[in-house]
C-alpha cells in the first residue's frame, strides 16, 4: 500500500465545534477527541495483518490518541468532570488500575486533597 493511501485513511480532521464544546474546558475537549480517536480505531478495518496491524493502528490513531493522553495528564484538572475525563483516559475506561505511586492521575488526586502517599 503507499504511504499516501494509508494515510488518507487517518481520521485527522477536526470537526466544528458546536457552542456547548466550545465552553469546555480543554481537558473535556481533548477527552472528546480521544474517544473519537479510539472510536475510529475499533471501527477501521486493517488492510494489513500481525506486526504490521499493530503498525497500522499505531500510525492512524495510537499516536495521536497518546499525545492526546499526555497533554490531558499535563493539565490540571478545573472541575470535577476534568478529573473524572482523566481517570477514564488513565484507567482505560475502567479496565486497569493506574499505579498509585507513579501514576499523574494519582498524583493530582493526592495533591487535591494534600495528602502524601506515603500517608496511606
Amino acid at each position: 500500500m503507499k504511504r499516501r493511501t494509508f494515510l488518507a485513511a487517518a481520521p485527522l480532521a477536526v470537526p466544528t465545534m458546536t457552542k456547548a464544546e466550545a465552553e469546555q474546558s480543554q481537558i473535556l475537549r481533548l477527552f472528546h477527541r480521544h474517544r473519537a480517536i479510539l472510536d475510529a480505531a475499533r471501527r477501521h478495518v486493517c488492510n494489513a495483518t500481525g506486526r504490521g496491524e499493530d503498525a497500522e493502528l499505531d500510525l492512524l490513531f495510537y499516536r495521536h490518541s497518546n499525545k492526546i493522553e499526555d497533554e490531558m495528564m499535563s493539565l490540571p484538572s478545573t472541575c470535577a468532570a476534568d478529573f473524572a475525563a482523566k481517570v477514564i483516559v488513565e484507567t482505560v475506561c475502567g479496565q486497569c488500575g493506574a499505579d498509585w505511586e507513579t501514576s499523574m492521575i494519582w498524583k493530582e488526586a493526592r495533591l487535591l486533597v494534600g495528602v502524601a502517599p506515603s500517608a496511606w
